[in-house]
């Protein structure tokens, strides 16, 4: 029975490991994913004032920790 949990594990992670290659192949523009107050997963539309307002803080936070490393 420990064996076929760990193949399940294995598989998890594999699937996760796919997902993430397919999300870095597919070029689309930035989306927000948020997490509301239960812990569900949402992801806001593209025209939301607050998606918008959150890529543009995300954006100054990337910009500002580059130029703070010497990466700019």
């Amino acid at each position: 029975m420990k064996e076929r949990s760990r193949i399940g594990r294995l598989g998890g992670y594999a699937e996760e490991v796919a997902a993430a290659v397919r999300r870095r192949r597919e070029t689309r523009k930035p989306r927000v994913r948020a997490r509301i107050g239960h812990g569900e997963a949402t992801v806001l539309a593209d025209d939301s004032p607050v998606g918008n307002r959150l890529l543009e803080i995300s954006q100054r936070l990337v910009d500002e920790e580059r130029r703070s490393s010497g990466r700019a």
